[in-house]
């Protein structure tokens, strides 16, 4: 083993000098790199908190551009009913929802690696009519990959919340 403090380069033993500075730079590089793989986590999940809230936006607002911005080609999802749609459902039927608000809170983040997420969350459905469409309140998980710069929603699915299984909104 090689060392470089003070004067013990090239020596092949560790003395106990270099074994400790050794010890002391392996462990601040250790807390240099926990530091920047927490700030990254932070970064990414504030991100697609806000992306998901962007989502719910374009959902009431019919915003279909957005939505053909956002999600893969290959997206999927699985609704609170147990049907499921792919990108040109969503894109095609978007002028024709009736959901007037969607309130997103208790959002839980769980980093797949550094392109790629998912995002759990609780969702309360608006809606003009009552007993028609999703059920109102759900439990919803999403899972967003990076291509390129660019977060894009692959996944969702959707869950009745167990405490009010039958309340349709």
């Amino acid at each position: 083993m090689w060392c470089f403090h003070k004067g013990h380069i090239g020596s092949t033993s560790l003395d106990n000098t270099c074994r400790k500075w050794l010890n002391v730079a392996m462990k601040r590089f250790l807390i240099v790199l926990l530091f920047a793989a927490a700030c990254f986590a932070q970064s990414t999940e504030q991100t697609l908190i806000e992306l998901q809230k962007a989502a719910a936006t374009a959902q009431t607002k019919k915003d279909a551009d957005f939505f053909r911005r956002t999600l893969t080609d290959d997206y999927l999802s699985i609704g609170s009913g147990g049907d499921s749609g792919h990108k040109a459902d969503l894109v095609e039927g978007i002028s024709e929802s009736d959901i007037t608000g969607i309130q997103l809170y208790n959002f839980k983040f769980v980093p797949i690696d550094e392109n790629s997420a998912i995002l759990a969350y609780d969702a309360v459905i608006h809606r003009p009519r009552h007993n028609v469409g999703a059920r109102r309140y759900q439990h919803v998980s999403s899972i967003w990959v990076k291509q390129g710069d660019t977060w894009k929603l692959k996944f969702q699915q959707a869950t009745p919340n167990e405490w009010s299984y039958g309340d349709f909104d």
